[in-house]
């Protein structure tokens, strides 16, 4: 028998999947910088090399697609 899934309860249990996941990512990110592991310059670098990276992807999707 076919499961029923209710897309509501599904789209908040998505949410609440990555909200938890950028929450981690914050902790995760203060005590490499507290333990100077890696600086606040160079995680603005990689952030900065990041969204470069979505954009270009994005575009790329968009010119293909469309």
């Amino acid at each position: 028998m076919a499961k029923h899934t209710n897309p509501q309860k599904s789209a908040i249990a998505i949410e609440e999947t990555f909200n938890m996941g950028g929450i981690l990512n914050q902790a995760l990110i203060e005590i490499l910088i507290t333990k100077q592991i890696i600086s606040e310059e160079e995680l603005v670098n990689y952030i900065g090399k990041i969204n470069r990276q979505q954009e270009f992807f994005l575009d790329e999707q968009t010119r293909l697609f469309g």
